[in-house]
């Protein structure tokens, strides 16, 4: 009899942690991003061209060896947390202008405020740039525009940290 009180006790602390954590600790989810893929571009069809008004903040940016770079804009905060990560990546067989256009929060979906936001991009060029076209850091919701020119191959990571 003993060992099913002890057994029970241990059932019930595990559900009370469960269920606590549940409550602080968000699902960090894709579902929270909204995006249109990576598409090829034209001078014609760039995102700047087709929508001139739009506000345009540059992302701190790093090269890394074999055509990493890593855009950063913001900083982790003290109680910020990783709210969303996604990733995508596609390759051609001659370079190509390519943009994707990511928004967070996704449609009808509640965002949170954003602190920090980190991109990997793999690419085979130099020339390539993130920024915030709407929102960014310390709102609740941003348009983020990753555009890359000449490449013939094109992969991203996603990570965005708020509270």
């Amino acid at each position: 009899m003993a060992f099913v009180a002890v057994h029970s006790r241990k059932i019930v602390v595990v559900a009370l942690f469960l269920a606590i954590a549940g409550f602080y600790i968000r699902e960090v989810s894709s579902l929270d991003l909204s995006h249109g893929g990576i598409i090829t571009v034209t001078n014609d069809t760039r995102y700047f061209v087709l929508h001139p008004d739009s506000s345009k903040e540059v992302f701190d940016k790093e090269h890394y060896a074999k055509g990493n770079i890593m855009f950063t804009s913001g900083q982790r905060i003290e109680g910020d947390r990783l709210i969303l990560t996604y990733m995508d990546q596609t390759q051609y067989t001659r370079n190509e202008d390519v943009e994707v256009l990511l928004q967070y929060p996704a449609e009808g979906r509640k965002g949170y405020y954003i602190s920090f936001v980190l991109i990997y991009a793999d690419v085979s060029t130099t020339d390539c740039d993130a920024y915030f076209v709407d929102g960014g850091i310390g709102q609740t919701y941003c348009k983020i525009l990753i555009a890359c020119n000449k490449t013939s191959n094109f992969g991203y990571q996603i990570y965005l940290y708020g509270y």
